[in-house]
C-alpha cells in the first residue's frame, strides 16, 4: 500500500503544477485585456518637473481673459482623426471655460520632456496629447482611441465646475499661519440669573355700597305712638345713676294733707 502511495504523488505534483501554470495563464490574459480595454485609454495624473507648465504656456502662448489652457501636442498634422476631433470639440471646451493651445513643435526641449512624460512602459506615444491642470494636479491624456477621449472630456467637464481659485490654491505651496494664543471666550463677570417673573396682583374685591336707610314713615293723626327700643338707651344713664345718689322721696305729714284736702274744697 506504501508503495501505490509513493507511486501516486509525481502525478498529484505534476496536476498541481499545471494548474498553477494554466491559473496565471488566465490571470495574465485577464490583466491584459484589461489593459488593453481600460487602463491604456484612461487620463494620467502626472509629475512634471519644475517649471514645466511655464514652458508650456510660453511655448503656447496664454489662452484667453477667463479661460483654462489645454495644451495640444500632435505631430500628425492638421489631417489627421486627432485634429478633426479637437475641432469637433473646440466650442464645446469654451462653453465650459477651456481653450484649445496647440504646442509648436520647434522646441526640441520641450518636445523630449512631453515625449518622456507620455512614455509608459513599452509603449510608445500616442497622440494627439491633451494636457491640463485639473483639481489634483496635471493631467495628462493619449486620445487617439475613443474611451479616452470620452474619459478626457468627462474630466474637463468636471474641472470646468471647480472654481479656478481653488485649482490655483491647490497648485500652489500651502503656508501654514503662525498659531496664535487662545483668549479665554468665557465672560468677564458672571452672569445672574433670569430677572423673576412678574406675579399678577390679583384685583382687589368690589366694594360693597352702603345700605339705603329707608325713610321713617309719617305718622297720622290717630296712630299709636312708636315704641322706642331700650337697648338704644344711652349707655351713659347707668353710669350717671350709679354716680348720682337718688334724690330722697318727700313724705308729708298727714296732717298737712288733711290741710290741703279742706283748702281745695
Amino acid at each position: 500500500m506504501t508503495s501505490a502511495s509513493s507511486s501516486q504523488l509525481p502525478r498529484i505534483l505534476l496536476g498541481a503544477l499545471i494548474g498553477a501554470v494554466l491559473g496565471l495563464l488566465m490571470l495574465g490574459v485577464a490583466l491584459a485585456a484589461w489593459w488593453l480595454a481600460v487602463a491604456r485609454h484612461e487620463p494620467q495624473l502626472i509629475v512634471a518637473p519644475e517649471g514645466f507648465e511655464a514652458r508650456l504656456e510660453a511655448a503656447a502662448g496664454g489662452a484667453a481673459f477667463g479661460l483654462t489652457p489645454v495644451y495640444v501636442h500632435d505631430r500628425d498634422g492638421p489631417d489627421s482623426s486627432g485634429a478633426a476631433w479637437l475641432s469637433q470639440i473646440a466650442s464645446e471646451l469654451e462653453a465650459q471655460g477651456h481653450e484649445l493651445r496647440p504646442v509648436p513643435t520647434d522646441d526640441a526641449e520641450l518636445t523630449r520632456e512631453i515625449e518622456r512624460l507620455a512614455h509608459r512602459w513599452a509603449e510608445p506615444p500616442r497622440r494627439p496629447l491633451l494636457i491640463w491642470r485639473g483639481p489634483k494636479g496635471l493631467m495628462l491624456c493619449r486620445c487617439d482611441h475613443p474611451r479616452a477621449r470620452a474619459q478626457a472630456r468627462q474630466l474637463l467637464a468636471a474641472s470646468a465646475s471647480t472654481p479656478a481659485d481653488a485649482v490655483e490654491a491647490q497648485a500652489a505651496p500651502s503656508v501654514v499661519a503662525p498659531r496664535r494664543a487662545v483668549e479665554p471666550t468665557g465672560p468677564a463677570y458672571p452672569h445672574l440669573g433670569p430677572p423673576p417673573a412678574k406675579v399678577a396682583t390679583p384685583p382687589a374685591p368690589p366694594v360693597a355700597a352702603p345700605a339705603r336707610t329707608a325713610s321713617p314713615t309719617p305718622s297720622l293723626p290717630g296712630d299709636p305712638a312708636p315704641k322706642r327700643a331700650e337697648a338704644k338707651a344711652s349707655p351713659a344713664s347707668p353710669r350717671a345713676s350709679s354716680v348720682r345718689p337718688a334724690s330722697p322721696r318727700r313724705t308729708d305729714p298727714p296732717e298737712a294733707r288733711r290741710d290741703a284736702d279742706s283748702l281745695f274744697f
